[in-house]
């Protein structure tokens, strides 16, 4: 080898090894805008089949109900949803790394043959802080989400070496859809430091980590959770929720932060009045990106369709409500549940759309979904 060429060939050796597995960046504000303005106006739920308590039942193989999501998401279509939002489990893919893949591209499939693409969940730090895979267990009557699952669980999150363990997982993920035109948006965490105080507090038999703890510890994996998606070079955007009280809009903590700065798009949830969810959105505009509300719904607390819907509609925000179908999640039941189980069901639903036979829990809410999603584009 010409001398000559030793120098020009350790400067590519060396350039190569420091940009082996070198993070892209944020995409820029008018990256994200281009791209929101190419898609129709996003208006779905979070769908978990009517047959699945949680994501495990979902993904497993036992339980995987493909004729179920068939059905449930042509209802959803019929009222004009075009979109999404489903929880992804990190013990799904560890029991059956290849039959999870198979099984999450089966739904996709089905989903796409309804007009309608998916904003995939990798984690969630709500409800069971300890998920095991297998048979999961029955509901408990009256009991909102009485078997929803946190992914990872807290013996996960524990421990810096299980952390960095998911990295494989979240690749695998990601670079078998990561120019998959049926997956929409991918969603890295949901309410990652939710402490679950009311369901798994510290006298629960689940304990979850107590409230300083957990913020420390998901934000070591969420840290990570971003670098990974950084490596895989996705032709979709990334994004991680914002919840809660809107302490963000004024005073971020630091975890509201590194959302903030590392989402291509903005997302959050909002369970509250009309009034407060039009602060946020005006709030959350001042970024200059595409937003998109990804959990609202609680119709004893004055977020319902028809106050909430087309305040989305008027800004063009993505909205994703909670529950489609009446099932095992129970999520028709409210949250105060958890402090005495409803002993039937309640006259004003929590969450949902649809019973079980089809027929809408509202006739005027489905309607205003229709009307909605046909006039704005």
């Amino acid at each position: 080898m010409p001398k000559i060429l030793l120098p020009l060939l350790l400067v590519i050796v060396l350039a190569n090894s420091l940009n082996a597995g070198k993070s892209h960046p944020t995409w820029s504000v008018e990256k994200a805008n281009d791209w929101y303005s190419e898609i129709d106006w996003p208006v779905g739920v979070n769908f978990v089949p009517s047959t699945a308590i949680n994501q495990l039942e979902m993904w497993q193989e036992d339980t995987f109900d493909p004729e179920t999501i068939d059905r449930e998401l042509a209802w959803a279509a019929s009222i004009g949803m075009n979109t999404m939002r489903v929880f992804l489990h990190d013990l799904a893919w560890k029991q059956d790394p290849k039959g999870f893949l198979q099984r999450v591209d089966q739904y996709l499939e089905i989903a796409d043959s309804h007009g309608i693409r998916t904003m995939l969940v990798f984690f969630d730090g709500v409800w069971h802080p300890y998920p095991k895979a297998g048979k999961q267990m029955d509901p408990i009557p009256g009991l909102h989400n009485s078997g929803w699952l946190q992914s990872p669980g807290r013996i996960i999150l524990e421990d810096d070496e299980k952390i960095a363990a998911l990295e494989p997982y979240v690749k695998a993920v990601l670079k078998r859809f990561k120019d998959d035109d049926r997956v929409l948006i991918w969603d890295l965490f949901n309410e990652p430091e939710n402490a679950n105080g009311g369901s798994y507090g510290p006298d629960s038999e689940y304990p979850d980590l107590p409230k300083e703890a957990k913020m420390e510890r998901v934000t070591v994996l969420l840290k990570k959770v971003f670098q990974w998606a950084r490596e895989v070079e996705l032709t979709q955007p990334i994004t991680v929720g914002l919840w809660g009280a809107p302490r963000w809009l004024e005073e971020p903590l630091p975890i509201d932060q590194l959302i903030i700065d590392h989402s291509d798009i903005i997302s959050f949830h909002s369970y509250r009045s009309p009034e407060e969810t039009q602060r946020m959105v005006d709030g959350l505009k001042k970024l200059g990106r595409p937003l998109m509300c990804t959990e609202y719904v609680a119709r004893e607390h004055g977020s319902t369709f028809q106050t909430i819907l087309p305040i989305f509609a008027k800004d063009r925000v993505g909205a994703y409500n909670w529950g489609l179908v009446d099932g095992k999640t129970q999520t028709i039941y409210p949250w105060k549940s958890w402090k005495e189980p409803f002993k039937s069901e309640p006259e004003i639903w929590h969450h949902e759309v649809f019973r079980k036979d089809g027929t809408p829990y509202s006739e005027e809410e489905v309607s205003l979904i229709k009307k909605l999603t046909s006039e704005v584009e």
